[in-house]
C-alpha cells in the first residue's frame, strides 16, 4: 500500500504521466481545476477497469497534478491514476487491494479552494504543502475529509459536508 502512495506521489512530483488531454490545450491556456481533474480520473479508470469506486486524491500546492486511487473489480483489486491540469492522464492497474479508506461517492460536495478558504479562516490557517481527500478508516466515520498537512501544525481537516475544520491526531 505504501508503495502503491509512494508510486502517485512519485508520478505527480516528476510528472511522469502520458494519455490524451481532456481539452484542445492547442487553442487554450485553460487549465483543470482539482475538482476537475478528480473527475477525469473517474472517467478515465471507468473506461480501463469498469466498476472502479474513488478512494483517495491528492495534491501538492499550485496542483499542476494529481494522483488518484480507485478500488478496482476482481481483475485489478486497487486501481491508481494520475491527472496533469493539461488533461494527461495515466492508469496504473494494481493487483493488490488499498485497504486504507472508504468509498467517496462523485462528484466531491466540496471545492479545494473552498476547502482551502474554510483552512485559512481557521486557528489552523497557516501554509500547507499537502492536501488529500479521503475518507479514512477508522472507530469515527467521516465523509469526505481534504486534509491539509499544514507547516508547524500537522495535519488539518475541512469536512466537505459541514465546514467543519478540525485537527487530526
Amino acid at each position: 500500500m505504501k508503495n502503491l502512495l509512494m508510486g502517485i506521489t512519485l508520478l505527480v512530483l516528476t510528472g511522469c504521466v502520458v494519455s490524451e488531454p481532456i481539452k484542445d490545450t492547442c487553442c487554450s491556456t485553460d487549465k483543470l481545476t482539482f475538482t476537475e481533474m478528480v473527475n477525469l480520473s473517474k472517467k478515465t479508470v471507468l473506461k480501463e477497469v469498469p466498476g472502479s469506486n474513488f478512494y483517495i486524491a491528492t495534491a501538492l500546492p499550485g496542483v499542476k497534478a494529481i494522483g488518484t486511487v480507485y478500488r478496482g473489480n476482481e481483475s485489478y483489486p486497487s486501481v491508481a491514476v494520475t491527472v496533469t491540469d493539461d488533461g494527461k492522464t495515466k492508469v496504473i492497474k494494481q493487483s493488490e487491494p488499498w485497504m486504507e479508506c472508504v468509498v467517496i461517492r462523485l462528484p466531491l460536495k466540496m471545492t479545494l479552494g473552498e476547502a482551502e478558504t474554510k483552512l485559512m479562516d481557521s486557528k489552523y490557517a497557516g501554509k500547507w504543502s499537502e492536501v488529500v481527500v479521503r475518507s479514512p478508516l477508522g472507530p469515527v466515520s467521516y465523509p469526505a475529509l481534504y486534509i491539509f498537512t499544514v507547516e508547524n501544525t500537522g495535519w488539518v481537516a475541512v469536512n466537505t459536508i459541514t465546514g467543519e475544520v478540525f485537527q487530526l491526531t
